[in-house]
């Protein structure tokens, strides 16, 4: 048996770390279920807003996790909207949930 080439073990690894977002039918409309490393990593990135934490590198990092989705019928700006709040903890998060 042979070892996967770096290209097959990069695209398995991909899909692998993105396998927790699952399209679902919610409805009759289709929606995305997010969980697995997905979530791990936004929630081990977040952003709390004290402790001297710089919101710039938050962004950062939070496009370095979601960049790489495509999801079908979902614009990039959408999902991002969507996926941001998520990535926030403590007084952050409290703020833009209460944003008109």
């Amino acid at each position: 048996m042979t070892e996967p080439t770096l290209e097959e073990y990069v695209n398995k690894t991909r899909g692998d770390y993105y396998s927790g977002i699952t399209k679902i039918m919610i409805n009759g409309k289709a929606a995305y279920e997010l969980k697995g490393k997905f979530l791990d990593d936004l929630w081990n990135n977040a952003f709390s807003g004290t402790n001297g934490e710089v919101a710039v590198k938050h962004i950062e990092i939070f496009h370095k996790i979601v960049h790489p989705l495509n999801l079908p019928n979902v614009s990039y700006e959408r999902l991002r909207l969507a996926v941001f709040p998520i990535s926030l903890t403590g007084e952050a998060r409290e703020w833009i949930i209460n944003q008109p």
